[in-house]
């Protein structure tokens, strides 16, 4: 909800922090594809959660207005 709130009440920055976010996670997974096998494991948990964060930070808004509508 606080993202949520975020997002609506600064859209500008909130756009440029999801863009960098992305540009995050992208490299998550970059890093991850490039990794030795005996880091595999710690480079796929971090591309996995910072690409499932993004996901959840991208949809935010559509969540909130969700949870929001259930509670009228």
């Amino acid at each position: 909800m606080k993202a949520a709130l975020l997002a609506r009440n600064a859209p500008d920055s909130w756009k440029q922090f999801l863009g960098a976010f992305q540009n995050y996670s992208s490299q998550q997974i970059q890093n991850c594809i490039q990794s030795s096998l005996e880091l595999l494991p710690v480079a796929q948990g971090r591309a996995q959660a910072t690409a499932r964060l993004y996901g959840l930070l991208a949809e935010c808004l559509t969540s909130a207005d969700k949870i929001e509508g259930k509670r009228k």
